[in-house]
């Protein structure tokens, strides 16, 4: 994970920094250790902050609010606790 240069551990100063960039969303994707997108893995999250919500629900997949309770509570976790990652599209 650390080697992908978008990807930046969610922490409470990035969700600060989301919400000042204007990111109103984040879409939530589990992640495990061979890097593959699973929805299985119950402590390990990807999120791609958005600004809006894709219109198309089979594009929306999992989401929630950056000011959401559940995600400042990943962003407080210890290193033994959740680990989410912030990846931005690559149009960011």
């Amino acid at each position: 994970m650390a080697d992908n240069n978008r990807a930046t551990r969610l922490t409470k100063r990035s969700l600060q920094q989301l919400k000042a960039s204007g990111y109103q969303y984040v879409l939530i994707k589990g992640y495990s250790l061979s890097r593959k997108v699973d929805y299985i893995e119950l402590n390990s999250f990807m999120l791609t902050p958005v600004r809006e919500l894709p219109e198309d629900p089979a594009d929306k997949e999992i989401f929630a609010p950056v000011d959401s309770e559940i995600l400042l509570q990943w962003a407080s976790a210890d290193s033994h606790g959740v680990e989410a990652y912030i990846e931005f599209p690559a149009n960011h």
